[in-house]
Parts: C-alpha cells; sequence; structure tokens
C-alpha cells in the first residue's frame, strides 16, 4: 500500500457514512498546465522569479517617485509658509518700529514742553526775584 492511499482527510473522517481508519479516497486538483509537470504554466497566475523581480522594481520605483513628489510638494508648500510668515514678521516688525517712532515722538515733544515750562517758571521766578530785589533797593534808597 503506498502512503498516499492511508490519507484520511479530517472533515471527512467525521462523516457518519465513512468508518474511523479506512482510507478515504483524496479529490484530484486541477493542475494549471493540464496535468503535465512542466511549463507552460497559466501565466495570469504564476509568474518567474525574474517577472516577479521587474514587478517589484516596477512598483518600488513608483512608489520611489510618489515619495519624491510628495516631498517635493511638502518641501515647496513650506517655503510658501514660510515666505508668507516672514512677510507677516516684517509686517509687524514695521509696524512696531512705526509705534517706537511715535513713542520717541512723544517723549521728544515732552522733552520739548518740559523745557519750554521749566523755561516759563524760571523767567516768571527770575522776574519776581528782580522785582522783590528792585522794591527792596528802592525803599533802602529813598529812605
Amino acid at each position: 500500500m503506498d502512503q498516499e492511499s492511508n490519507i484520511i482527510s479530517f472533515s471527512n473522517a467525521k462523516s457518519a457514512d465513512i468508518i474511523q481508519g479506512t482510507p478515504v479516497e483524496k479529490t484530484s486538483r486541477k493542475r494549471d498546465n493540464k496535468g503535465g509537470g512542466e511549463p507552460p504554466m497559466d501565466k495570469d497566475k504564476y509568474v518567474t522569479h525574474e517577472e516577479l523581480g521587474h514587478a517589484i522594481d516596477n512598483v518600488s520605483s513608483k512608489i520611489d517617485i510618489s515619495t519624491e513628489k510628495i516631498l517635493h510638494r511638502m518641501d515647496n508648500h513650506f517655503a510658501e509658509m514660510q515666505n508668507q510668515m516672514d512677510k507677516r514678521f516684517n509686517e509687524v516688525d514695521k509696524h512696531f518700529n512705526d509705534i517706537e517712532l511715535k513713542v520717541n515722538d512723544v517723549k521728544n515733544t515732552a522733552n520739548n514742553n518740559k523745557e519750554k515750562i521749566n523755561w516759563l517758571l524760571y523767567t516768571a521766578v527770575g522776574g519776581i526775584i528782580i522785582s522783590v530785589i528792585t522794591t527792596i533797593i528802592s525803599n533802602l534808597l529813598t529812605r
């Protein structure tokens, strides 16, 4: 008895009409090459190692190209975002510079006004002191 005739299918062994331990006929499988052991095989189902290698290389190159395109688009997008951010920062910087100039103008105006007020006060105090001294001297001379 050859070895294949002793094989019992597990699912068939559990059916009611088969007695355990008796050989079960195996089903013959249809071969793609019509029962022959040599090529040609069905080209829709099987490929050679060389064909598989070419297909893998082709898919890999497509993935590499797609990845490069995505990376290029990302680089362009980030560069555009950087330009927009630089533009906005320059606008904000210009705005702060304008504010700083206005603050400096206000400080300069305040300092000029302070000097004018001091001049007026010193002039008024000086005028009062001169009139007091003049009055004292004229009182001393007239006595």
